[in-house]
């Protein structure tokens, strides 16, 4: 009996702390966390894609050199350094070069007075127009050397002509260089392309309409708009026809996008087909609802991050992972490509990082 009271006692605690929980919960709030998703834009057959590998380039860059010879006396740059434009990247052995030109600027100093004491001469018909013109002469061999010794002395100092970054050092301090021989090589780092070789059997497509995209293997899953700004009309070792493309997509800034030359690339040709209204999507897009067995995929809604269920005609595999489909889906479309299987019709998802070309 007493076993069956302590029983009674331990039900109505149980229920009392129940109670007690449920009432303090329903005033609480809970935040519901979206499910991540990876989507993609559905690629349009009217639009056929290729893609190639390439290497990013310096659009401009100028290899410096002194004008004259000498030894270096002050290398103040090293690789991957960048300087500003007017920096003074090195100097040369100044002591020859300041010698002269100290000779050449007193002898156009001298020459300067003499044509001044010559004119005032002349005007008090001292001295003959011969004389003059003589004094004349002086004066501008004089100041001739002068300049051309001022100039060669600014030649020991090697300035950067713009800003930029050092890509390739190729002498070093206190090595004497030749006049025109290669000291460093500058690279605005504004101003890049990328090079890839179009195959031959693909060479039509360098003279027709197409889009470029260029993704940097330092960002995957980031394209940018590019456009081709130069075709080598031959296969120089039978490898295919050089391309160099531009990328001149508005987003893609040297300040939020460090890339250098040297990084590998990649390069998206798009071409005008006959299939407009066919869509390449990847496999696992799909997925059959269970009751009416019909084949969907999820499309996004960028405006509210919101998923919807849209029924789709497939017709073919395109390769291991792509699957051609008709009906239902247009260009600007977007679709959930992986996490469709734990979400659910208007749920709002949060978008991953895009892998995918």
């Amino acid at each position: 009996m007493d076993g069956l009271v302590k029983l009674r006692y331990l039900f109505c605690f149980s229920f009392l702390l129940l109670s007690l929980s449920c009432s303090w919960l329903r005033g609480k709030n809970y935040a519901v966390i979206p499910h991540p998703v990876r989507i993609v834009r559905v690629e349009n057959l009217n639009l056929l894609s290729r893609v190639y590998t390439g290497v990013v380039e310096a659009d401009e860059y100028a290899d410096l050199a002194f004008k004259i010879a000498g030894p270096l006396v002050e290398m103040n740059v090293d690789a991957g350094q960048t300087v500003g434009k007017g920096a003074v990247i090195a100097v040369m052995d100044p002591l020859d070069y300041q010698s002269r030109y100290d000779a050449n600027r007193a002898a156009y100093v001298t020459a300067r007075s003499q044509l001044d004491r010559d004119k005032r001469l002349l005007s008090m018909e001292a001295i003959s127009r011969q004389e003059y013109e003589v004094a004349q002469a002086a004066y501008a061999r004089a100041r001739s050397a002068y300049l051309m010794a001022e100039n060669t002395l600014n030649d020991t100092r090697l300035v950067a002509p713009f800003r930029g970054f050092i890509e390739r050092k190729y002498v070093e301090n206190y090595q004497k260089v030749q006049a025109g021989e290669r000291v460093v090589r500058l690279v605005n780092p504004d101003k890049l392309s990328v090079r890839f070789v179009l195959p031959e059997t693909s060479a039509r497509l360098s003279r027709g309409q197409m889009g470029v995209r260029v993704q940097f293997d330092t960002y995957p899953g980031e394209w940018f708009e590019a456009r081709i700004s130069e075709v080598v009309d031959a296969s120089p070792d039978g490898g295919g026809i050089p391309v160099k493309v531009v990328v001149e997509d508005t987003l893609f800034t040297p300040n939020r996008y460090k890339v250098y030359p040297g990084f590998s690339a990649r390069v998206k040709i798009l071409t005008d087909n006959d299939m407009s209204d066919s869509y390449l999507v990847p496999l696992s897009a799909l997925f059959e609802e269970l009751s009416s067995n019909q084949i969907s995929v999820w499309k996004f809604r960028p405006g509210d991050s919101v998923v919807i269920r849209q029924s789709v005609v497939p017709e073919q595999m395109f390769g291991e992972d792509r699957i051609l489909i008709r009906n239902g889906l247009k260009p600007e479309d977007w679709i959930v490509v992986e996490g469709s299987n734990f979400v659910t019709e208007g749920e709002r998802v949060r978008v991953l990082p895009n892998v995918y070309p």
